[in-house]
């Protein structure tokens, strides 16, 4: 799966296209962008956000 034909489709189908870099990324994104700024991607929430 191609990350950039992604859109909002939910945490399934970005953890299916990151992998099991998808936790890790979800890490940096905690220490980096923990408001959720930068959210218009294919989002990977920060670990305190996710639903």
């Amino acid at each position: 799966m191609y990350v950039n034909d992604l859109e909002n489709e939910g945490e399934a189908r970005a953890r299916a296209a990151y992998g099991d870099k998808y936790d890790r990324l979800s890490l940096i994104k905690d220490k980096f962008d923990p408001d959720n700024f930068f959210r218009v991607n294919q989002n990977i929430p920060p670990p305190a956000r996710r639903h």
